[in-house]
């Protein structure tokens, strides 16, 4: 059984909003000619570049759209392109406890080769118009993998739904550097106490050119910040060559792009499945629930649990289908207190995620989650 990532709920809720600085320096211009020894793109900012060569809108809501589009590698009208990045990942000792390397060559939503090699994970999937081929280890990436790739080619994803947030734009303070930022701030009656525990999203001044996010709309992610460093400019996308990921303001990941190109002849045999793989997009979809909840989850109920329940709490495991269109069906208890059982089937039915897609189309899921309620 996969519990995933266990979910706590206390009755004696109390939030401590703490602003951590990122370590990595945030400077104002920090345009770069190339984003490595390979990068042969012809649209590369080059030395003195202006940062903000785009129309910046005023609206907070605008603003946000915009600047996911102009930053990282998922918006339409890309021509074929190949990354390879590094990455290390480390403890709350600071102690480095995996690296590796994550490769894609990309040149549509059906057709890509993706690799990631670590001493935890080694997978390479490959897209065919046939179906979706997989070698290596037959899980789907777990939430470290997912979230290097995302920060270089989809870095506004994961807190980017305004169905239940609200764009404000607000500038904020990074030692000396100000920085015009927009604040998400719920509107699903998740409790807030301060701007510290929003998500935000902030940008080279007068750009659309990301430098610096924060979490807080995904569990899990309230204290995550990032910052973006040495930006490049490829097929006029913007992509930073270092970013470095802060959990509880302590170092967790740093990546580093090793190549960014555009790709002028794809070659038949990177995208041609090898006889060994396997063909994974006709199985059941089973995802890693770290991974579910960083990049999937938009909207969460809290479930009203009886006051019967004693303390300390109780624990319950739920099984649970997600459909196409991101929300939960078959809602079913596996284990666990079972005075828990009718208020996380009543919260899971209000559970809204961003629709799980497979070569572009969307896939319903299996999900198995620990909740822990916890009673003081």
């Amino acid at each position: 059984m996969n519990s995933g990532k266990k979910f706590r709920y206390s009755r004696a809720l109390v939030l401590v909003a703490i602003l951590y600085s990122v370590h990595a320096k945030i400077s104002p211009g920090q345009l770069v000619n190339n984003a490595g020894a390979n990068q042969t793109d012809q649209h590369s900012a080059g030395p003195g570049s202006t940062a903000g060569q785009e129309t910046v809108p005023q609206d907070a809501k605008e603003f946000l759209l915009s600047a996911a589009h102009a930053n990282g590698l998922e918006a339409p009208g890309l021509k074929p392109w190949h990354i390879l990045a590094t990455f290390d990942k480390f403890d709350e000792d600071g102690d480095n406890v995996d690296s590796g390397t994550y490769e894609e060559s990309w040149i549509s939503e059906r057709q890509y080769r993706v690799t990631y090699t670590s001493n935890s994970f080694t997978q390479t999937d490959v897209a065919t118009e046939a179906g979706l081929y997989r070698t290596g280890n037959e899980k789907w990436p777990p939430e470290l993998q997912t979230r290097v790739r995302d920060e270089f080619v989809r870095p506004m994803f994961r807190e980017l739904d305004l169905q239940f947030a609200k764009p404000e734009r607000k500038m904020r303070d990074f030692g000396k550097t100000q920085l015009p930022c927009v604040m998400l701030r719920g509107t699903g009656g998740n409790m807030i106490v301060s701007d510290n525990g929003l998500a935000a999203f902030c940008f080279e001044p007068n750009s659309l050119i990301l430098r610096y996010s924060k979490g807080g709309m995904a569990p899990g992610t309230v204290w995550d910040q990032i910052g973006y460093d040495k930006i490049v400019r490829f097929q006029n996308r913007y992509v930073a060559n270092e970013i470095q990921v802060m959990r509880g303001g302590k170092p967790y990941l740093k990546l580093h792009l090793k190549k960014l190109e555009s790709i002028s002849q794809p070659n038949s045999a990177d995208f041609t499945a090898p006889p060994t793989a396997t063909r994974i997009d006709d199985k059941p979809i089973v995802l890693d629930n770290g991974m579910l909840n960083l990049d999937f989850l938009v909207h969460q109920e809290l479930p009203q649990y009886p006051k019967s329940i004693r303390p300390p709490g109780g624990e319950a495991v739920m099984k649970y289908k997600i459909n196409k269109d991101g929300r939960v069906t078959e809602a079913q208890f596996v284990e666990g207190n079972s005075q828990m059982q009718k208020g996380l089937e009543q919260a899971l039915r209000k559970f809204v995620y961003r629709p799980f897609l497979v070569r572009g189309e969307p896939v319903e899921v299996d999900v198995t989650q620990k909740f822990i309620y916890e009673v003081h």
